[in-house]
């Protein structure tokens, strides 16, 4: 079999990249994110709101996340002391785990886990207020560093992810969030693949879809994209993300904004996170 050889279009990065630039800029509806959609009773910039933010972007991967967000909103407004790392280090393993599952968290048992010690680092050393982890600027290093005790909130697939949503809503002071990368998962992946901005020009690929290679790689392009059309490179990941979940993940090419400039690459199969890809003739 050959061997595995990616190749990439730096200039169909750029092209699409001032099209999603586009998007941003006319607050179009493919640049909603689910996490910033709010339970009624949730004030924003709040520290209710961080630790929303913190413990349900802490169970969000190998889920719906649409399904995850909007299960949060309906159970926030119902029990919002369920959010709260006070209650969540009081209740029973047992009564978490079944809230959490209920949520729609993949692994309950984890979940449960993941929440107790993400409540007791909180409570421990920042006064139970995610707000403290940034109590002065840091750097984006600087703050992956105090998340790294952090269970899954530290993982690469949902540090960036974090940092950005907690950055961009005023809850982190961050110096340089600006130079964040964009957070892989599956959508931004299955969005670079179709396009033919990333492409395999020999053998098959079998991995995770946000694992290296494919993460730096996939960071790479969007990176150097960003910075030749003067814009931050996480803000490229709303529209990527809400492409690759609402119209790639279907196939809806006749509604995408960037079919224009897209290859709709053949081969690429997704199975939870696990991508299969062959290169074509």
């Amino acid at each position: 079999m050959s061997p595995v050889r990616f190749e990439v279009d730096e200039s169909k990065a750029v092209n699409i990249a001032r099209i999603l630039l586009d998007l941003i800029e006319q607050k179009h509806w493919l640049v909603s994110m689910p996490e910033y959609r709010l339970p009624q009773s949730l004030q924003a910039g709040s520290r209710e709101h961080a630790l929303y933010l913190t413990y349900i972007i802490s169970i969000d991967y190998m889920t719906d996340a649409e399904k995850l967000w909007s299960k949060a909103r309906s159970a926030y407004e119902l029990y919002p002391e369920m959010f709260t790392p006070e209650k969540i280090l009081d209740v029973g393993e047992r009564t978490l785990q079944v809230f959490l599952r209920e949520l729609g968290a993949r692994f309950g048992t984890c979940a449960a886990q993941t929440w107790k010690r993400i409540s007791q680092i909180l409570v421990e050393r920042y006064r139970g207020d995610p707000r403290n982890i940034t109590a002065q600027p840091l750097t984006i290093r600087e703050i992956k560093e105090k998340l790294s005790d952090f269970p899954y909130l530290r993982g690469d697939k949902l540090v960036n992810f974090y940092i950005r949503a907690m950055g961009e809503t005023g809850l982190f002071k961050v110096k340089d969030l600006d130079e964040l990368d964009v957070p892989v998962d599956k959508q931004v992946t299955r969005f670079t693949l179709y396009t033919g901005v990333l492409k395999l020009k020999s053998g098959k690929f079998q991995g995770c879809a946000n694992d290296d290679p494919l993460r730096s790689l996939i960071q790479g392009i969007w990176r150097k994209a960003a910075k030749t059309i003067g814009v931050a490179p996480w803000k490229l990941d709303e529209p990527m993300w809400n492409i690759g979940s609402k119209l790639c993940a279907y196939r809806k090419c006749g509604y995408c904004p960037v079919e224009a400039n897209c290859d709709k690459i053949k081969g690429v199969t997704f199975r939870e996170n696990l991508l299969i890809w062959v290169s074509q003739p």
